[in-house]
């Protein structure tokens, strides 16, 4: 009897121990599974917080977009302005091109009637002139000294223009014939030489229209008027 109390003992003794054990493990599982749980609770709240943030940084990064949206329609009218102001001066370069051509045919127009209005005018006054040194050549009017003293004319107007508008081969030329006249007999002198510095004389009067040219022109003429006089052909 006092064996199986002692047995019952022990088997009650090892049952307490063994569930002993088992509330100890249970209580160390449930303490280490209520620390898992506050920590991984602490572990959700920060992954909120970092959600969080994420999302506020999704926020800035929308509002940053909708502005960059904003600069870019900005640019895209301000583009258009500048197409605009673009067109506008290509219609106003066409406006001043048509002016500009307009104004080029006006000028070559007036140039045009003021040339022919010179050269009218001046041809007239060659017919009168020249019509007058003839009739006063005719009536044997002029003297060998008057001959000598358009000589010296022409030579002072040719210096006169020894730089411009006469060219340098023009101006030996002159001079040459000049010191010809001087130098030989009326008879003997070329009158065509004469006629080549007339046409000189005309040119210079055409394109400068100075007095000295058109002096030039008209000293010349009286000298040829006097050579043909002294050669017999009047």
């Amino acid at each position: 009897m006092w064996f199986l109390f002692c047995l019952f003992g022990l088997v009650v003794l090892a049952f307490w121990g063994t569930l002993a054990s088992i509330l100890t493990t249970l209580i160390s599982v449930g303490s280490l599974a209520y620390w898992l749980g506050r920590k991984f609770g602490e572990i959700d709240e920060r992954f909120k917080l970092i959600d969080e943030r994420f999302r506020l940084i999704d926020e800035r990064f929308r509002q940053i977009d909708e502005r960059f949206k904003s600069i870019d329609e900005r640019f895209e009218q301000i583009d258009e302005r500048f197409k605009e102001i673009d067109k506008r001066f290509e219609r106003i370069d066409r406006r001043f091109e048509e002016i500009d051509r307009r104004f080029n045919e006006l000028r070559e127009y007036v140039d045009s009637r003021f040339n022919r209005l010179i050269r009218s005018f001046t041809s007239l006054n060659q017919t009168v002139y020249s019509t007058l040194i003839d009739f006063m050549t005719l009536k044997g009017i002029f003297t060998e000294e008057e001959r000598r003293f358009l000589v010296r004319e022409i030579e002072r107007l040719t210096s006169a223009y020894d730089t411009n508008p006469l060219k340098p081969e023009e101006v030996r030329f002159i001079l040459e014939v000049m010191k010809e006249i001087k130098e030989k007999d009326p008879k003997e002198i070329d009158l065509r030489k004469l006629d080549k510095i007339l046409e000189i004389a005309d040119r210079l009067i055409m394109e400068n229209g100075t007095r000295e040219a058109a002096e030039l022109w008209f000293k010349v003429y009286a000298l040829k008027a006097i050579l043909r006089k002294e050669k017999g052909e009047y």
